[in-house]
């Protein structure tokens, strides 16, 4: 079983979503809370909002799921978007080890770590030297850096070099001799830097299936919300395609407050000893004002996405990427699916071979053609594709391997402008 700790420090990836139609009250509601003058609003001291079922689709349901990112430049997507946890991308972060990763919980390979200051990071980690570790110190930079560079709202994860004092030879087992060992990391602030999440219990975890967001979507009343908002997430579903994002079981996914809670709208109760401030909506109340859709972990991502996720093939893998075509064969005149295979963990909610709409496949392309080569090519640098080298690697430069992944890049862009879809229904 994972642990609360760990839950809270995992590297999350943020997006957003929707609205849906028999839920007039909530609606309703949400729209005279915009209206209130003199509300009770806080931007720090709920940990979560509970409410009903009901009113959480409702939420979910109003999610802010794309917004405008302007206009970056390759140097900015290098940088990446705003960092407020202040981590220097180009130098080294020194820590101290903390915990193994197999005490941690989950398989991949990671440990915890303690700064100077006193937080804890979760590191995934990559040896250089070894060329072993954890793929998704790669993955993870890329696939929410594209995200965002789209318009879709990931949590960043940063590249950094680590420097982990007092750290075993094998950080996953904490065996080994003790020194300081320098590793390539991704590291995350958590989802609690976003806001408030929005559950329907107390279980900090709870999260949505790609079927419940489909069927939200679906069930919207006709009108120019229900275009943009099935138009935006079938972008979504078939970025996801893009990247290979298989591993989207329901805890993956979060719904929570980007804007400040109304505390007037329930009673605040704590928990977990006043570590967790919980907002009990009343069921006439909207004490949120922008809920917002999230994807918690994009690390098995850029690779071929399978049953299990494996470490080595559906994590930034060059040849099981490149070889996945974005869209399945049909014949003319029958819908488009995206090519993806979702995890066992997701189950047919995940919904694998996703059905793609033709508004979602031109909106998506048109995000894409906005990249030039060089902000392509500032992507995979900036994931530091170049270092993720083992036994069997060609002696080749820094700039043909990043180079290989801006066409594979290009390539599957083609695929999607070359496709026409169903119109939405």
């Amino acid at each position: 079983m994972v642990s609360p700790t760990m839950r809270r420090l995992f590297i999350c990836t943020v997006l957003s979503v929707l609205l849906i139609p028999g839920l007039a009250q909530t609606q309703q509601s949400l729209s005279q809370s915009r209206q209130a003058e003199g509300s009770n609003l806080s931007t720090s001291s709920v940990s979560a909002i509970v409410t009903s079922p009901r009113a959480r689709v409702g939420y979910l349901a109003r999610a802010r799921l794309w917004s405008d990112p302007g206009v970056l430049s390759p140097q900015d997507i290098l940088n990446g978007p705003e960092n407020p946890e202040g981590f220097d991308q180009s130098g080294v972060l020194t820590c101290s080890f903390a915990q193994a990763g197999a005490q941690v919980g989950g398989a991949s390979r990671k440990f915890l770590c303690r700064t100077a200051e006193g937080q804890t990071l979760m590191v995934k980690y990559w040896d250089p030297a070894t060329g072993e570790g954890n793929r998704e110190v790669f993955s993870a930079i890329a696939s929410t850096r594209l995200m965002w560079a789209l318009g879709f709202k990931p949590v960043p994860a940063w590249p950094l070099t680590v420097r982990c004092r007092d750290c075993p030879a094998d950080p996953m087992s904490g065996r080994g001799a003790r020194g300081a060992r320098d590793y390539l990391a991704a590291v995350a602030a958590g989802l609690g830097s976003e806001g408030s999440r929005i559950l329907s219990g107390e279980d900090d975890n709870q999260g949505w299936s790609w079927q419940e967001l489909e069927e939200a979507t679906a069930s919207l009343p006709p009108g120019p919300e229900r275009t943009a908002q099935r138009t935006h997430f079938a972008a979504l579903t078939l970025l996801a395609a893009f990247i290979q994002h298989g591993d989207r079981k329901p805890e993956q996914q979060r719904l929570y407050c980007a804007g400040p809670v109304d505390t007037a709208a329930g009673t605040i109760r704590t928990k977990d000893n006043g570590r967790r401030s919980l907002l009990f909506e009343r069921p006439d109340a909207v004490s949120c004002r922008e809920p917002v859709v999230a994807i918690a972990d994009v690390g098995a991502t850029l690779g071929g996405a399978g049953l299990t996720s494996s470490e080595t093939n559906a994590k930034m893998n060059f040849d099981q990427w490149r070889k996945r075509q974005v869209f399945s064969t049909h014949r003319p005149g029958e819908q488009c699916r995206a090519r993806v295979t979702v995890s066992m963990a997701a189950g047919s909610e995940g919904r694998g071979n996703p059905v793609i709409a033709e508004e979602g496949r031109r909106f998506l392309l048109d995000r894409l053609e906005h990249l030039t080569p060089d902000h392509i090519r500032a992507l995979f640098t900036a994931a530091r594709v170049d270092k993720l080298r083992g036994p069997s690697t060609p002696p080749v430069s820094s700039e043909v391997l990043i180079q290989q992944w801006v066409e594979a890049f290009n390539d599957k862009v083609r695929q999607i402008a070359s496709e026409h879809c169903q119109p939405m229904s």
